[in-house]
């Protein structure tokens, strides 16, 4: 038996929680019957659920919140979240814009296979003698596939949603896009480039990350200083870094 200390034994607020019951005088009964469940039915009622009180979380239009920002701007990285609410000197501040070179590769990633996809089909249809070797359509396709549709899956649902949005909703559907980025990087340097100078592309690729990293990396691990000391961080207008322009 656990309960909250504090006050009373009978007091309102004390909160009693039975783990286990024994007595030899109460006849033993089997519960299991009762309490089964279906797997299925249990699944559809907690989705249907959660998806009830996401949509009850609706944001003010009227209103400007600078946390707030829609679907369809995150892949592009148009409205970065600052994670505090001063931005004055001596507050530590976050702010969460990533990487914006790995963010917007994965986003072009991710428009461009399905159309490799298309281009595929098609010349397979169309019966064009094939240039490179045999099987690398299907090598697209199976090392793709599940990559994008779980960035898809993950990112798609926002926009049925009702419920405020933030940026960070859409990171599990970065994980894969960024997953996919890997795979597109190896896919289309061996396709373009051969074997070669497969390993100075990703190489490149490795190099200008970390670079991307480092200069945002203030943002990342918390800055304290004044954030106007902070150039040429704006990659973009609309990035709230310096100035919220929205907020009068």
């Amino acid at each position: 038996v656990s309960c909250k200390r504090g006050g009373s034994d009978t007091a309102s607020s004390v909160l009693w929680v039975v783990e286990r019951h024994i007595n030899s005088r109460v006849p033993s009964v089997d519960m299991r019957p009762l309490i089964r469940k279906s797997f299925v039915k249990d699944f559809v009622r907690l989705n249907i659920e959660m998806a009830r009180s996401n949509n009850a979380l609706v944001p003010d239009k009227d209103k400007y919140n600078h946390l707030e920002s829609d679907p369809w701007t995150w892949p592009f990285l148009i409205y970065p979240m600052r994670m505090l609410g001063s931005w004055k000197k001596g507050d530590v501040k976050y702010y969460e814009v990533g990487n914006p070179l790995l963010w917007w590769s994965a986003t072009f990633v991710c428009f461009l296979y399905p159309l490799q996809l298309v281009y595929y089909y098609a010349r397979h249809v169309r019966q064009i003698p094939q240039a490179w070797a045999d099987g690398e359509e299907m090598y697209l396709w199976n090392g793709g596939k599940l990559l994008w549709f779980g960035w898809a899956l993950h990112y798609l649902p926002f926009f049925l949603m009702g419920r405020v949005t933030y940026i960070h909703h859409y990171l599990p559907a970065l994980y894969f896009s960024l997953l996919l980025l890997a795979f597109e990087v190896e896919f289309c340097s061996r396709r373009l480039f051969g074997r070669r100078l497969q390993a100075t592309v990703v190489l490149f690729w490795a190099v200008a990350a970390l670079l991307v990293f480092y200069w945002f990396a203030p943002f990342t691990f918390g800055y304290v200083g004044e954030v106007t000391d902070l150039k040429l961080r704006q990659w973009l207008p609309t990035w709230n870094i310096y100035t919220d322009r929205n907020i009068f």
